[in-house]
Formats: structure tokens, sequence, C-alpha cells
């Protein structure tokens, strides 16, 4: 059973069903982005869902580990990378704190935020932003930070 807002800000129950929450796991990308954006995680049976699956300390353990590997990657050999896609590695040795202090956030024992745990998703798996591509013009190491920031339970 989850509690989600409606469109007046009240509280409704609605019952996830199987389907749901496999709609949740194909959809992944698409929710982490909007999580990350600032959608509700009240909004939608959807966000709901997959905001319980990003706290969870699994998934966060998971996520941590692919950060390390992206901050590893970038301080080894460009050969003894084991990364599918290859990072901008000054950017990312150039933000080497910030992705220590969100992968230190992330393994911590105290819950955190969805959002925050969206936002470190989508700057991992998102091959068009500013970790894997240079032409991106955003700023990686803000990025970090904002994720990193945003992990700190309200």
């Amino acid at each position: 059973m989850l509690v989600l807002l409606d469109e007046a800000g009240c509280p409704i129950a609605r019952t996830a069903h199987p389907w749901d929450r496999i709609a949740a796991r194909l959809r992944a990308f698409s929710l982490d982005r909007d999580l990350a954006a600032g959608a509700s995680p009240d909004a939608s049976v959807a966000l709901a869902l997959r905001a319980q699956m990003l706290v969870r300390p699994r998934y966060r353990r998971g996520l941590a580990r692919s950060a390390r590997r992206v901050l590893t990657a970038a301080t080894q050999s460009p050969l003894g990378s084991r990364l599918a896609v290859p990072v901008c590695r000054d950017r990312v040795a150039g933000s080497a704190a910030e992705f220590a202090d969100l992968i230190g956030r992330l393994l911590a024992a105290s819950p955190v935020e969805a959002r925050g745990v969206a936002q470190a998703s989508v700057l991992v798996a998102d091959a068009s932003g500013p970790l894997y591509r240079r032409a991106c013009a955003g700023d990686l190491r803000a990025r970090v930070r904002d994720a990193a920031d945003a992990l700190i339970a309200a």
C-alpha cells in the first residue's frame, strides 16, 4: 500500500500491483531523471516505487561502487580501465573530493533523500553528461556536489 498525494495535495491510498513494479524497473532511468529534477515521489505509483528502490542500502552500495569505479578509472592508466564508456579523466580527477564525499554519503547508514540518489544515479549512468562527454557543458564538480548535498535527509 502506497500513500500518494492527489492534485490538491490530499493523501490517497494506492495499491502497488506487480505490473507497477515491473513498469518502474523498465522506466528506471526516466523516473530517476524526474526524481533528480525534483519530482515528488508521492506524485505517482511509479515514482513512489522507484524512490523506494533508490533509498535501499543495497542499491546505494551498488551506486557507490559504480562511483568508485569511475573515480578509479580517472586516476589509473587508461589501459587499466574496465568501464564500457571512457570518462573525462581530468574532470573526474578535478572532482575527486566531491566524488569521495558522494560515495561516503551513499554508504552512510543514515536515511537519505531519493532525489539525491536519483541525481547520483543519473550522473553515473548518463553517457551524454559531463562525466563521459567532453562536449557537455555541464559542471561535473557542481553536479557531484549537488547530488551529495541532496542525499542529506530533511
